[in-house]
C-alpha cells in the first residue's frame, strides 16, 4: 500500500515542473490526482451493497459499475446511455418483465468480463434478508432475477412497477467470482468481511489503491474503463482527505492542497466568490438535491424494533414520550424562527422546505408552505398535548401532566438532539433552534458526534431526534423516498426510516403511485401531492433547510463540465478532468 502512495507523491512532485500548456495534450494518467475533501468522518464501507453514508457513498461511485445510470445530458434511463452495462432492454406486454441485453466490454479490474452472474449475485445477495443494508427495500417488488445467459439479465416484478427501472439501478452489480469464493451463499457473512474496506477488485473509473483511516482513501485510474471522453483516464488519482471540519477544508483549499470544494461553507461563500470575480478559482452553483433535517424518533428509543418481523407482520415499537405525539412535533416546528436561523447559521442562503419531494421534481406539491414561526401557537399545542408551564417560569422546561399521552405525569419536556461535528451551519443552526426551544418550554440538549459515531445512533434507532442531510434523490422517481417514511426503510441497523414513522395511508399512496396503471405522471402527482401534505401535516421529520449549493474548484482545472439538478452532474466526466498546479 505505502509503494502506491508513495508513487503518486512522486509523480505530483514531477508534475509540479510541466508547464501549464502541457494541460492541452494531457495523456492517460498525465494530471494531476484530484484531491476532494471530506470533513466529519471516515468512510465505512466500499461494499455497494451496504454502503448507508454518504463518505463512503463518494468513493464507491468511482471503484463500482453502474448496471443502469441516469443519463445526465437527458435525465433519465436511456438505452446505449454511456456509463452503464446495460445496452438495452425490453418490456412485457403486462409491465412486468424487463430482459435486458448487457454490453461485452465491461470487465473486473482482474480482467473478469462483467456478466449477468454479477447482477444476479447481488439480487439474491440483497432478497436473502441476510444483508445489513440499506437497499433491501429496493428489492421488495422484485418477484425474481433471472440470468439465462452471460449477457441477459431477467427481471420480474410483482405487478406493472412505474418506478422499475430506478429499483434496478438500486441493485448494484459486484464480481460474483470474487463473492462466490469468498461466501457462497453465506451472505451474512459479507457484512463484517475485510472486502468492505480493501475491496479487491472493482470496475469504475478508478480502482480502489488504499485506506488510511483518519487520512485518505487512495485510487488509482482504471485505464481498462470503456466509458471515457477521451478514451483514458486523464487524472493519475482520486483522493479523498479526511478533515477534521470545514474551516480545516477552505483552508487547505487556500492553501493549493485540495482540487476542489462542492459544498462550500456558509461562513466563507462571500470570501470564496471574491476570489472566483477575481479570476482566482473557479465557481459554479446549482440546487442541491436533499435536505437537512431532524429525524423525531416516534418509537421507544430504549428498545429500537423492526417496523415488521419475517412475516411482515407489524411488530410492537413503543412509543416515544415525548416525540410519539404528533401535537408535540408541531410544537416543535412553530418554535423555530427560520428566517433569524438563515441569517445566523446559514449566512443567508438557507431555503425553507415545505415536503422532502423538492421543487425541481414534477411531483413537487407547490401548494404546500413551510411551517410558519408562532411561538404563541406553539405554547398552545403543547398545553394541548399535556406540556405545560407548571411553575409559570419561561426559562424552565415544561412538564407532562396525566393528560400526556406517552410520558409520564412529571417528565420534563426534555430531549437530546444529536448530530455530527466539523459542518459550521450544523452546529450553528443547533446552537440557535436550541435557544429558540428555550422560549416555548423545550429542553433540548445537544449531543455532537463524530460523524460514523452520530451514524451508529441513526442506524441503531437509539435516538430522541437527530439532524444531519439527505440528497442524491432522483428528481425523476419520487417513489424511491418511500424507505424514509414506510415500514421498508425501518430496520434497525440498516434502514433510512430510523424515527419509525408508519401511517397506513402514506404507505398506500406510495404503493397507489408505484404501480398505477399507465404510470400517467398527473395521476400519479395526484398522489404524491397527498403523501407530502400528510408528511407536511405530521412532520416525521422537521426539514430545516435545503439551498443553492456553491462548488469552487482551482482555476487551472479544465474539462469541468456541471450539469445542474441531474445526479452525477458535476462529475459525470471526471475522468476528463485535466489539472496540473501552475
Amino acid at each position: 500500500m505505502k509503494r502506491v502512495v508513495g508513487l503518486l507523491a512522486l509523480l505530483l512532485v514531477a508534475l509540479l515542473a510541466l508547464p501549464a500548456s502541457a494541460q492541452e495534450t494531457l495523456g492517460a494518467g498525465e494530471g494531476a490526482p484530484i484531491v476532494w475533501p471530506n470533513f466529519g468522518g471516515d468512510p465505512t464501507n466500499f461494499n455497494p451493497l451496504l454502503i448507508s453514508d454518504g463518505p463512503s457513498g463518494d468513493i464507491a461511485r468511482f471503484i463500482w459499475p453502474n448496471f443502469l445510470k441516469i443519463n445526465v445530458e437527458t435525465g433519465g434511463y436511456d438505452a446505449g446511455a454511456p456509463d452503464q452495462i446495460v445496452d438495452s432492454w425490453t418490456i412485457s406486454d403486462d409491465g412486468t418483465v424487463y430482459t435486458f441485453t448487457l454490453r461485452d466490454d465491461y470487465t473486473w479490474t482482474d480482467g473478469t468480463p462483467i456478466t449477468s452472474a454479477d447482477f444476479l449475485y447481488a439480487y439474491d445477495a440483497l432478497a436473502s434478508g441476510a444483508l445489513d443494508s440499506p437497499l433491501i427495500g429496493s428489492v421488495s417488488s422484485v418477484a425474481s432475477v433471472e440470468a439465462p445467459d452471460a449477457q441477459t439479465v431477467v427481471v420480474t416484478f410483482t405487478a406493472a412497477d412505474c418506478s422499475a427501472l430506478s429499483t434496478i439501478d438500486d441493485i448494484p452489480p459486484v464480481p460474483a467470482h470474487v463473492f462466490n469464493e469468498l461466501f457462497g451463499t453465506d451472505y451474512a457473512a459479507i457484512n463484517e468481511s475485510e472486502f468492505n474496506t480493501n475491496p479487491t477488485v472493482t470496475a469504475g473509473e478508478f480502482e480502489f489503491s488504499n485506506f488510511r483511516t483518519g487520512e485518505q482513501v487512495t485510487l488509482t485510474p482504471n485505464q481498462e474503463f470503456p466509458d471515457t471522453e477521451f478514451g483514458y483516464v486523464i487524472p493519475q488519482g482520486y483522493i479523498q482527505r479526511q478533515l477534521a471540519d470545514q474551516t480545516l477544508v477552505v483552508e487547505e483549499f487556500l492553501a493549493g492542497n485540495l482540487t476542489i470544494i462542492d459544498s462550500v461553507p456558509e461562513d466563507r461563500e462571500a470570501e470564496l466568490k471574491d476570489l472566483a470575480a477575481a479570476g482566482e478559482v473557479n465557481l459554479i452553483e446549482g440546487p442541491a438535491s436533499g435536505w437537512q433535517f431532524i429525524s423525531f424518533n416516534v418509537a421507544d428509543p430504549l428498545n429500537p424494533q423492526n417496523a415488521e418481523d419475517e412475516s411482515g407482520a407489524p411488530i410492537d415499537q413503543g412509543n416515544h414520550p415525548i416525540f410519539g405525539d404528533v401535537r408535540v412535533r408541531q410544537a416543535f416546528a412553530l418554535s423555530i424562527d427560520h428566517a433569524a436561523l438563515n441569517e445566523g447559521a446559514f449566512n443567508g442562503s438557507g431555503i425553507p422546505v415545505a415536503s422532502p419531494i423538492l421543487e425541481a421534481s414534477w411531483a413537487h406539491n407547490d401548494t404546500l408552505s413551510p411551517w410558519a414561526y408562532d411561538p404563541e401557537a406553539a405554547m398552545a399545542l403543547l398545553d394541548e398535548a399535556g406540556f405545560v408551564d407548571d411553575d409559570n417560569d419561561p426559562t424552565t422546561p415544561r412538564v407532562a401532566t396525566e393528560d400526556a399521552l406517552y410520558a409520564e405525569p412529571g417528565t420534563t419536556l426534555s430531549f437530546a438532539l444529536t448530530s455530527f461535528s466539523g459542518n459550521t451551519s450544523v452546529e450553528s443552526s443547533a446552537v440557535l433552534m436550541q435557544d429558540q426551544l428555550a422560549a416555548t418550554g423545550f429542553d433540548m440538549t445537544l449531543d455532537i458526534l463524530e460523524f460514523q459515531t452520530m451514524l451508529e445512533k441513526f442506524d441503531g434507532q437509539n435516538f430522541d431526534a437527530i439532524m444531519l442531510f439527505f440528497g442524491g434523490f432522483d428528481n425523476g422517481n419520487p417513489n424511491e423516498q418511500r424507505d424514509l417514511f414506510t415500514p421498508l426503510g425501518d430496520v434497525v441497523g440498516a434502514g433510512f426510516n430510523p424515527g419509525s414513522y408508519s401511517n397506513p395511508r402514506v404507505t398506500e399512496l406510495f404503493e397507489q403511485a408505484r404501480v398505477l396503471p399507465g404510470c400517467d405522471q398527473a395521476e400519479r402527482k395526484v398522489l404524491y401531492d397527498e403523501i407530502q401534505q400528510i408528511l407536511h401535516d405530521e412532520l416525521p421529520m422537521y426539514w430545516v433547510n435545503t439551498s443553492i449549493v456553491p462548488t469552487v474548484y482551482r482555476g487551472d482545472l479544465e474539462n469541468v463540465n456541471y450539469i445542474p439538478g441531474v445526479t452525477g452532474g458535476l462529475t459525470h466526466n471526471i475522468t476528463a478532468w485535466a489539472y496540473l498546479p501552475s
